[in-house]
């Protein structure tokens, strides 16, 4: 679902920054490819609407001087993007923190608790994570491997099958960590 919005959006800046002009008609149709986009990644309908009611306005509106329309509208689009899914944060060292993730089957809650290990452990954080699926037989294994391969802490308890039992019995050491990764179980719907 992601892979295929940042295709869209590399696709549509692409086409901006080898545009030999920017019209109306070249902007009308990046915002349908970019609503398109959004969309199917189940961006709120009416958030996208505004996304591409803002792009259409801006795009053909005064800019600054010295600064072409091509690269007004690619900034517009950054901007708006920015503000939608919201500004990057960085952990406060020592701060404590845990991040629950949570999603459909199959939707790489997993994959992404390894590449956020692999990212903040190399910040210096102290990161660990916890195996809180149940429901998947294979589920502490794989967060186990993935765990492995970024070289950080995980705990597991493959034979148990209630999460919170799970969680009381590493609260102990789980205080250790500045920033913990908890894997739940995927969902059929949100």
């Amino acid at each position: 679902m992601l892979d295929k919005l940042s295709s869209t959006l590399r696709k549509v800046t692409d086409r901006v920054a080898n545009a030999v002009f920017l019209d109306k008609n070249l902007v009308d149709s990046l915002v349908r490819d970019l609503q398109r986009a959004l969309i199917e990644a189940d961006v709120n309908v009416g958030l996208v609407m505004e996304i591409s009611k803002k792009l259409r306005e801006e795009a053909m509106s005064e800019r600054l001087k010295g600064v072409e329309k091509k690269e007004h509208v690619i900034k517009l689009l950054h901007d708006e993007l920015i503000r939608i899914l919201g500004k990057s944060r960085e952990l406060v060292l020592g701060k404590k923190e845990t991040w629950m993730m949570v999603g459909l089957y199959g939707a790489g809650k997993t994959t992404t608790i390894g590449k956020l290990a692999a990212y903040y452990s190399k910040r210096g954080r102290k990161v660990c994570a916890v195996g809180l699926d149940v429901h998947r037989p294979a589920a502490p294994e794989q967060l186990k491997q993935v765990c492995k391969k970024v070289g950080v802490e995980c705990f597991i308890s493959p034979k148990e099958k209630d999460p919170l039992k799970i969680w009381k019995s590493y609260e102990k050491e789980i205080k250790k960590y500045n920033l913990v990764l908890v894997d739940t179980a995927g969902r059929d719907a949100l």
